[in-house]
């Protein structure tokens, strides 16, 4: 594959483009202020929450789902937009064409304004693509890993150079890897607390530990959002998060992730208030650490697989709200998904199997998060392990520490859990965990992985992804526990929430008061 590089008569569309963080701040804080003394005439302002603050906004090196939850397509928007049944849509790009072959597409971008005052155009495009192939995720820069030229057409029009057709590519491009920033935004912007997008709202202001303020953008490209102003809270108690909402303090818990989940059923059958359940949309999962010598034997790994009981992780970590699945399958209804389950579970089994490797005692390092569903999978997770013998070490860890101890490089764990929504695709190259490249590479599933997004025939395509799932399991670094889904809660009186997430954002186009 060839290095990549931008155009040089590029170059020629844009000779200025004010990005300094100091400038943004100033423009961006004015703006609130603004929407901030209408909102007091008008009261036409938002409050929602969330339990989990990202520790960073920069969405290409930090995966925390957080960062989503407020500002994707709020703020930041892909090229394309991926709708509740998997179908694609335009949004940054107008159009698009795929040549015969799957090696080329081009696309239409539409024009459009940043919330920094400049226009979107072809740079921006390109310079947003092949930075996001260099994302250190590899839910980010996978899928870009078959494009080898992005060239600027022209103003509006970009045209991507596949090495290989690609199944995932386009779907992608809805998502983080389709992101588009105005060209050099990550060399003059701070984007650990500084975003610039093409959405219908503004960030504005971001108090950490409180919240992130949005205005509405006036020069969105697309239809004026209902709401003047937004204020996204980080409320990481759901017990107060569900008491602000009854008391009238918020109105919407954009996502119920922990002991919510609880008090769901009971709040929605209170008038005055709703509940939104979406499709399944992420996997909770065990994840081991392929450097550990102990794991690499696989009996230890299946030993591990069958000493977990879902049913019970499934109570503990969503109140039963979910399925338990045995397959690592994104989205979790995708048309491969099938009753494929290696192991079941089975505490005999389980101690046998490694009183067979020889493993006695064994004390695997658990770091293991203090949000959300987390700290309860822990207490059952503790348990089920130490019924077969094996112990966990286990250390509450705040999210951004976990994000830099464990999931970040040469992480730290033996033994980990998390909920994510990261495609199966975004493990090649390792079977461990998907933002970092494991010690122990699967020939047979990256094989399969490479050959899969090359299938034109959508049958072949199909079985060869099932295929993949099923070698997945087997191997067992990744042990699936059940398909997530995070309720909404609102008051009632609004309309327009979106039935689907795609990356656990709350999108706010269409959210307004009911007539």
């Amino acid at each position: 594959m060839s290095d990549i590089k931008a155009p040089k008569a590029v170059s020629r569309f844009r000779t200025t483009r004010h990005l300094s963080g100091t400038t943004f701040a100033v423009v961006a804080f004015s703006a609130f202020l603004g929407a901030h003394a209408a909102m007091a005439q008008s009261s036409n302002s938002l409050i929602t929450s969330y339990p989990q603050e990202p520790p960073s906004w920069d969405y290409w090196s930090v995966g925390a789902t957080a960062i989503s939850a407020a500002t994707f397509i709020n703020v930041r928007q892909p090229l394309i937009e991926v709708l509740g049944d998997g179908s694609l849509a335009p949004l940054l790009a107008k159009s698009w064409d795929i040549s015969d072959d799957g090696l080329t597409i081009t696309f239409n971008i539409r024009k459009a304004t940043f919330s920094d005052g400049t226009d979107l155009d072809a740079t921006d495009v390109v310079y947003s693509i092949l930075k996001n192939k260099e994302s250190p995720l590899a839910s980010i820069s996978v899928p870009l890993s078959v494009v080898e030229d992005v060239i600027a057409v022209d103003q509006q029009t970009v045209r991507l150079q596949l090495s290989s057709p690609s199944q995932r590519l386009m779907t992608e491009l809805g998502r983080r890897a389709g992101i588009i920033v105005p060209n050099g935004a990550f060399e003059a912007l701070n984007v650990a607390t500084e975003m610039v997008g093409t959405g219908p709202y503004i960030f504005a202001e971001y108090n950490p530990g409180v919240d992130v303020k949005l205005v509405r953008n006036d020069s969105y490209w697309g239809d004026a959002p209902h709401f003047k102003t937004v204020t996204h809270r980080f409320i990481a108690d759901e017990t107060a998060a569900i008491n602000a909402l009854l008391a009238g303090d918020i109105d919407v818990i954009s996502g119920v992730l922990g002991e919510g989940l609880e008090r769901v059923d009971v709040i929605n059958a209170r008038d005055g208030f709703d509940s939104y359940i979406p499709p399944p949309l992420e996997i909770s999962y065990i994840f081991l650490d392929t450097t550990n010598e102990t794991l690499q034997n696989k009996s230890v790994r299946q030993a591990i697989a069958h000493g977990v009981d879902r049913e019970i992780l499934l109570i503990a970590g969503q109140n039963g709200m979910g399925k338990t699945t045995c397959q690592y399958v994104v989205p979790s209804n995708a048309p491969w998904k099938n009753d494929y389950c290696p192991y079941d579970y089975d505490p005999a089994k389980a101690r046998a199997l490694l009183d067979a490797a020889g493993v006695d005692d064994l004390t695997l390092y658990f770091p293991y998060l203090t949000v959300a569903e987390f700290p309860a999978l822990k207490e059952v997770l503790v348990s089920q392990m130490a019924d077969i013998g094996v112990t966990l070490d286990a250390k509450p860890l705040d999210l951004g520490t976990w994000f830099e101890q464990v999931w970040g490089e040469g992480g730290q764990y033996d033994f980990g859990s998390i909920t994510d929504g990261v495609s199966i695709e975004a493990f090649k190259g390792g079977q461990g965990r998907a933002p970092m490249i494991g010690s122990v590479v699967d020939t047979v599933f990256d094989n399969l992985v490479t050959v899969s997004d090359q299938i034109v025939d959508r049958d072949a395509y199909l079985d060869t992804m099932a295929e993949m799932a099923k070698v997945f399991a087997d191997n067992a670094w990744v042990i699936p526990l059940f398909a997530k889904s995070a309720p909404t809660l609102a008051r009632t009186g609004l309309e327009g929430i979106k039935p689907y997430r795609n990356i656990m954002e709350f999108d706010l186009r269409n959210v307004r008061e009911a007539n």
